[in-house]
């Protein structure tokens, strides 16, 4: 017989929520695959697990704030099946009446639907739709953004803005982690980001003579120290990463039109062709107007591998 996660006297509600969620742990696993399966066996696409840290994060702050939600309103639940549909959409309904986005709202109801193993949609909870003109987030420069800020953080964003690279990389990348073309130009970069994961990212073609005098530059005055300290808290690096998926959406574009390869014989570098294949899965060859293959190979640069990431949060 399976364990009960939940077996123990005294384990309270906000705990029960937590084991749950821990439960579904797939950290390291594919979620394409997962979902791969789950087609097969006729379920839809739809997986239980969760797959990534931030994501495992993300619910279970929306557990406690659920469960910070019902002792205000004095439900006092000690058990998670005590917690009907009617609560959830409850809450969710405060949530929208207290002016949270539909993004936040869609995220709060798929931790709730985790959690409590509902199948809740926006339709039945009355939730207004997510449309990508409604996201505010890391669009433009922000509200504590100044031309000092800029100026201060110029050498960092032109990196970014020329390799796409997250946030969380800018202060541990080195010169060691750059990779060099035969003309010994850097071309990439060797970066550990999101759940421990490893990849090649490619650098824009217009910026590689600069980011190659820089890592020069940074080698022969610091030796192997990392080419960057840490960001800026105002400094929006999204930005950057978004110019970047646009230029490189455009030069790959032309690089087809012309036929030519932008990556210059290093594309198996930069490219695992098995997620391609999986990101590109059941698409049409243009999606939104822009050439799939191009977004799939837009969004493993950026290090999604999700083309709708791409032309949701990137191509605005």
């Amino acid at each position: 017989m399976e364990r009960d996660i939940h077996m123990g006297r005294g384990i309270s509600f906000r705990e029960q929520m937590r084991r749950t969620l821990n439960h579904k742990n797939r950290f390291g696993q594919s979620r394409q695959d997962a979902k791969q399966e789950s087609r097969k066996n006729g379920r839809g696409g739809r997986v239980d697990g969760i797959y990534g840290k931030k994501t495992m994060n993300d619910y279970k702050a929306v557990g406690d704030q659920f469960d910070a939600w019902q002792k205000q309103k004095g439900y006092r639940f000690r058990d998670m099946k005590e917690v009907q549909t009617r609560h959830l959409t409850e809450y969710l309904s405060e949530r929208q009446e207290k002016g949270c986005s539909a993004w936040t709202l869609s995220r709060d109801m798929a931790a709730l639907n985790k959690i409590f193993g509902t199948s809740l949609t926006k339709k039945e909870t009355g939730l207004k739709a997510r449309h990508s003109a409604d996201i505010k987030n890391n669009r433009g420069f922000g509200k504590n953004y100044s031309p000092t800020v800029y100026r201060r953080n110029q050498e960092m964003t032109d990196f970014i803005h020329a390799t796409g690279i997250r946030r969380q990389s800018t202060s541990v990348i080195r010169p060691s982690d750059a990779l060099r073309g035969a003309d010994n130009t850097v071309i990439g970069f060797h970066v550990k980001e999101k759940g421990g994961k490893e990849r090649n990212c490619c650098v824009l073609k217009e910026w590689r003579e600069e980011i190659t005098r820089l890592v020069d530059a940074r080698q022969e005055e610091h030796g192997n120290s990392p080419l960057f300290g840490a960001p800026d808290k105002n400094l929006n690096t999204h930005w950057y990463r978004a110019q970047y998926a646009r230029d490189l959406y455009d030069g790959l574009s032309r690089a087809e039109r012309e036929g030519k390869d932008y990556y210059d014989g290093y594309r198996s570098t930069f490219l695992d062709y098995g997620k391609l294949e999986k990101a590109v899965y059941g698409h049409p060859a243009v999606t939104k107007g822009l050439n799939t293959q191009i977004l799939a190979e837009v969004s493993q640069q950026l290090g999604h591998n999700r083309i709708d990431v791409v032309y949701t949060n990137y191509l605005y």
